[in-house]
């Protein structure tokens, strides 16, 4: 394994590289491999370079770490590529948040669906496929794995472009697997769940225990709190009760993932009110990004502290039992032709979900050998749940279309086929705002200088 090479993009992504750094030292097969970081920053990857050298000594292996600006410069001889970009970092993402506050439309996230989701994609879409394009001409037997948000979005605009090998990959199945444990008294490795759907919005087709079928109980147990809600504060990372996802179970028979934050996004009559208070429990969600988008920077100096030796590094990145990123995992059983399960893969359809679009980016089950990686087929969906997941499948396609050629008619389509939107004036509003704050990212939609700004009473988002 000594001639693997790791390329990370967006290497200055605060909670993913550190923890795919402590997988890699911790892999036996990709411990002495080279591992290239990236990011546009140079601070952010001397800060990650130094960070992931004292992790390799800490542990004792020789993993060889590079840190670049310049992705052509290690992109030769690549064996796999992860991307975690974030264009425009969190300023951006503030904007795709706060924008749609000024016309009354909240999201918990706004990375994925959403008049956020759209802003982020139209940003992602067209750096991701560059690098793919670079990737074809640099190294094009690698493999990338992508984590950009929003994910299905980003890997079908990578396949519609691109012939380079690519999965998304999401980890929020391990997170409702946590949930559902829970609330069945269960240690969740004792659990196995199979979901399927697309990404942020996947349905547990089953969940046993030891053989033993656990829908029945599960739903017991949930539909009994969505009659009287209690807190359940252990620390988890979901920590209250999922009440939305109760009321989806109710109303579809099936339990979604990866939790309230994100599936309320897709459902519109949750995050609609009277004022800007979330109801459904949501508050807190819109509170967890809001401390994120603020708090970035305290992250960022523990992080210093930790690559200047000057502070502990997180031991969580020093156990050797830490439940990691699933991309480790992947990359060994590739190389060692190791016919392994993952529970979530984000693949091209093809009839693994027989009654969504064959050219959809679905998250299925996946089997990963040396031959790479095959979705699982589920067959089809319940056909109310497929109904909601086509309608947001068709809008992808006009979202990738938009990212693609800069059509700002298409991404005006994508806004209006959103259920958030209320009326044309408020997207048309809310697109031309978005395409002109965020025009340093999107040339392909021209000059800012084409797009009007709309009035409207409240102040504009903070930069």
């Amino acid at each position: 394994m000594k001639d693997v090479k790791v390329v990370i993009i967006g290497a200055g992504s605060t909670v993913f590289t550190p923890g795919l750094i402590a997988d890699l030292v911790n892999s036996p097969h990709l411990n002495d491999s080279t591992v290239a970081l990236v990011d546009i920053d140079p601070t952010a990857v001397e800060i990650m370079t130094r960070l992931a050298g004292r992790i390799a000594r800490e542990r004792g292996v020789t993993l060889r770490i590079v840190g670049t600006t310049d992705r052509r410069k290690v992109l030769p001889g690549a064996t796999f590529v992860t991307t975690t970009i974030a264009v425009g970092g969190a300023k951006a993402w503030a904007k795709d948040v706060r924008i749609p506050e000024q016309y009354g439309v909240y999201q918990t996230v706004g990375d994925t669906v959403g008049p956020g989701g759209l802003f982020r994609a139209l940003r992602h879409v067209p750096e991701l496929v560059a690098i793919a394009r670079d990737m074809e001409e640099l190294c094009p037997d690698a493999w990338l794995f992508n984590y950009t948000n929003p994910l299905s979005i980003n890997v079908r605009g990578i396949q519609k472009s691109s012939f380079i090998k690519c999965i998304g990959l999401c980890h929020g199945i391990l997170h409702t697997r946590r949930l559902v444990a829970r609330e069945l008294r269960s240690p969740p490795q004792e659990l196995s769940v199979v979901a399927a759907g697309i990404n942020h919005l996947t349905w547990l087709l089953d969940i046993r225990h030891k053989g033993q079928d656990m829908y029945p109980l599960l739903q017991e147990v949930l539909l009994s709190q969505l009659e009287s809600p209690s807190n359940k504060d252990d620390g988890e990372v979901y920590e209250d009760f999922q009440q939305v996802s109760a009321k989806l179970m109710q109303i579809y028979g099936l339990y979604p993932s990866p939790g309230d934050r994100h599936i309320s996004e897709f459902f519109p009559y949750f995050l609609r009110g009277d004022g800007d208070v979330l109801g459904y429990g949501l508050q807190g969600s819109l509170d967890m990004t809001n401390n994120i988008l603020t708090g970035k920077g305290t992250l960022w100096n523990r992080l210093q502290g930790e690559a200047s030796g000057t502070t502990p590094v997180d031991q969580d990145l020093l156990a050797e039992t830490r439940e990691g990123e699933r991309v480790v995992s992947i990359m060994e059983s590739i190389l060692l032709d190791r016919n392994t399960v993952e529970p979530a893969v984000n693949v091209r359809n093809g009839g693994l979900i027989s009654n969504l679009p064959e050219e959809a980016i679905v998250e299925v089950p996946g089997v990963i050998s040396g031959y790479g990686v095959r979705g699982i087929g589920v067959g089809p969906l319940p056909d109310g749940i497929a109904n909601v997941l086509r309608s947001r499948i068709y809008q992808q396609e006009i979202t990738v279309e938009a990212a693609l050629t800069g059509n700002k008619q298409l991404a005006l389509q994508a806004l209006l086929a959103d259920p958030l939107i209320k009326n044309i004036e408020e997207a048309e509003g809310m697109l031309d705002e978005g395409l002109s704050l965020h025009a340093e990212y999107l040339p392909q939609f021209g000059s800012p200088s084409q797009f009007r700004r709309v009035a409207h009473n409240s102040h504009p988002p903070t930069p």
